[in-house]
């Protein structure tokens, strides 16, 4: 009986700080319209319970098991909403491998619209190889793993970033809707961690991640510049043995028709990029020149920017901007490619919290001084009590002047004093009036 009263205890009374933080994030990201309205519900009154669990209590692995549950419910809710053609063309790519032919350079009847070509990497034959008929499910494997590590994490004080992958709504449906942009993620944190430690092997890492999918070379520049040498030799050795189906097997020039056709699609129609809002204020005006220029500035950010990185965190920073860049500033992206940078992004975000959070702490308690010299110089100032006037002063009891003074009695002349005497001398009788009342 004491064994199970030790186990079912009270956590220690005070509040759990960070989880308040993330917990009121996750409130907002997991109360959202989009969500079927019972899970949407169900999932708000969860986080909210233990928002005010967390108030009160100091708890560590609770709010952990709240989470998860919520972000694998979200998914499960979502599960239909396919809206990727990504995974049924892997499994058309695979399959024709598996038939001996060249699953680059042709265009697919499974994708939509009807035929796109295979533009990912060898690495992604091999990675979805195992349950290649729904890739999708492979999908939501990754994003639960993920989920777990964010959790161990969230654990030991960092939890923002189990918050928002496990309840951010573009995050859930990446993981379901036969997108591969997840699988993306974890190559990339997985390179990117390695490289934290071990610049050589996190560049061969990331040269698996872009053999899966090219557009994780936004981060080769940073971590070039900010590792040297020594990380490209990596990162071309571990190309050359990636690659190496596509240049001894099927042909390089194959895959550059699979990148021209898939460019060829991109074109069809202004989404979720630059191109789309230009065309909401100027319809059909936007140029397919976007398409280009996009990547002229990403690889501009991607080298100007790695010359000023001085951590890993800068490489990720960097190749976050140029990644972003080069996704959505063309003429077309898709909020899936969201899910590439957020593995990395949400393994850094409570770090780099606590870093600026003295800064912040002196920005909020300069705001009272900033909001009194603000209203102070917008405003003129009236003051409760008026300042003296330069008027001249009266004195309480003005100076004497050099007048003549008067006595209070005067000296009495001779005919007064007689008079005086004989007033005196007449006797006052009972009932006569005082000199005081008037006479009539």
């Amino acid at each position: 009986m004491n064994r199970v009263a030790g186990v079912l205890h009270m956590p220690p009374r005070g509040r759990s700080g960070p989880w308040l933080v993330a917990l009121a994030i996750g409130l907002v990201l997991g109360f959202q319209p989009m969500w079927p309205d019972n899970w949407g519900v169900g999932v708000a009154v969860v986080v909210g319970l233990t928002l005010a669990a967390s108030a009160r209590w100091q708890l560590r692995w609770v709010p952990v098991f709240a989470i998860i549950l919520c972000g694998v419910g979200l998914r499960w809710a979502m599960s239909n909403a396919e809206a990727s053609d990504v995974a049924d063309v892997t499994t058309a790519a695979i399959r024709t491998v598996l038939r001996g032919a060249d699953p680059y350079g042709i265009g697919y009847a499974a994708s939509r619209p009807v035929g796109a070509s295979f533009p990912y990497g060898p690495v992604a034959l091999l990675w979805y190889f195992p349950i290649f008929r729904d890739p999708t499910q492979i999908e939501s494997l990754v994003s639960l793993a993920l989920m777990g590590f964010f959790g161990v994490r969230a654990a030991q004080g960092r939890p923002l970033g189990l918050v928002v992958f496990a309840l951010a709504p573009p995050l859930v449906l990446a993981s379901v809707d036969g997108s591969n942009d997840t699988s993306a993620g974890l190559l990339i944190l997985v390179a990117l961690a390695l490289a934290a430690k071990r610049p050589m092997l996190g560049a061969a890492a990331l040269a698996v991640a872009v053999a899966f999918k090219p557009y994780a070379l936004a981060w080769l520049p940073p971590l070039a510049l900010w590792a040297g040498a020594p990380v490209v030799a990596a990162f071309a050795a571990a190309s050359f043995v990636a690659w190496s189906p596509v240049l001894f097997v099927w042909g390089a020039e194959k895959y550059v028709k699979s990148l021209a056709m898939a460019q060829q699609t991109h074109l069809r129609a202004a989404y979720w990029s630059v191109a789309s809002v230009w065309d909401s204020i100027d319809p059909g005006s936007a140029p397919r020149a976007l398409e280009t220029l996009r990547y002229f500035l990403s690889g501009a950010v991607a080298v100007l920017g790695g010359m000023r990185v001085r951590s890993i965190d800068g490489v990720i920073v960097v190749g976050t901007a140029a990644f972003m860049i080069a996704q959505f500033g063309g003429y077309f992206g898709s909020y899936v490619y969201v899910a590439a940078v957020a593995p990395v992004l949400c393994w850094r975000v409570d770090d780099w919290l606590r870093m600026m959070l003295p800064e912040l702490m002196r920005a909020y308690g300069e705001v009272p001084q900033l909001g009194l010299r603000l209203r102070q110089v917008g405003a003129p100032t009236v003051p409760l009590r008026p300042a003296p006037s330069p008027a001249p002063t009266v004195p309480l009891r003005p100076a004497l002047s050099p007048a003549p003074t008067v006595p209070l009695r005067p000296a009495p002349s001779p005919a007064t004093t007689g008079m005086a005497s004989a007033i005196h001398a007449v006797p006052r009788t009972r009932g006569s009036r005082s000199s005081r009342n008037p006479t009539s």
